[in-house]
C-alpha cells in the first residue's frame, strides 16, 4: 500500500489515541512510536498524546518529555547499530509535513534532502511481518538499555 493511500483511508488522525502495541514506550505528555512508512525502516517517531499541529502551542512539559523520548530513541538507534540520526520537526504546510499531528521523525542513517525531488511518492506501508519484527528489535533494544542502566546504577 501506498502511504498517500493509507493518509487518504485513516482519518481522524493516525497519532491520536494509538494502540498500546504501537508504542515503544511513553511518558506523561508524549510517546515514542515508529514510523509505519518511513525513509528508514527504523525510523522512529516522537509524538505528543495531545492533539496539536504547530510547535509554539507546546507546553514546558511536552518540550521536555519530547525531548526526553527522542533522547531514549537515539539511545535506542545506536543499541541498533546505527551511526547517526537526523532529527526532523516538520512545521509549516511547505515542508511537505503529511499529518496534520505535531510529532518528530527519528531517521536513522539518512542523508536529507527534497525527498520528492525525482518523482511521485514511493514509500511503501510496512506489513504486519514487518512491525512485528521492527517492534521486537526496539523493544529488545529496550530491553538491552535497561539493563545497562540497572547495571550501572548498581555499581554508584
Amino acid at each position: 500500500m501506498k502511504y498517500l493511500d493509507l493518509l487518504k483511508a485513516k482519518r481522524p488522525c493516525p497519532f491520536d489515541d494509538p494502540k498500546r502495541e504501537e508504542v515503544i514506550v511513553d511518558n506523561a505528555t508524549a510517546y515514542l512510536t515508529y514510523s509505519i512508512a518511513g525513509y528508514h525502516p527504523d525510523q522512529l517517531l516522537v509524538i505528543p498524546k495531545r492533539h496539536i499541529t504547530r510547535i509554539e502551542e507546546m507546553t514546558e512539559r511536552e518540550f521536555r518529555d519530547c525531548e526526553d523520548l527522542q533522547k531514549l530513541g537515539w539511545e535506542l538507534l545506536k543499541q541498533l547499530g546505527h551511526g547517526g540520526v537526523s532529527f526532523v520537526l516538520r512545521e509549516g504546510e511547505s515542508t511537505g509535513k503529511s499529518i496534520p499531528h505535531l510529532h518528530y521523525n527519528l531517521m536513522p542513517d539518512t542523508q536529507l534532502g527534497d525527498m520528492t525531488a525525482h518523482g511521485d511518492e514511493k514509500r511503501q506501508v510496512m506489513n504486519e511481518a514487518e512491525i512485528a519484527a521492527t517492534m521486537a528489535r526496539l523493544r529488545n533494544a529496550l530491553a538491552r538499555r535497561r539493563r545497562s542502566e540497572a547495571g550501572e546504577s548498581e555499581m554508584l
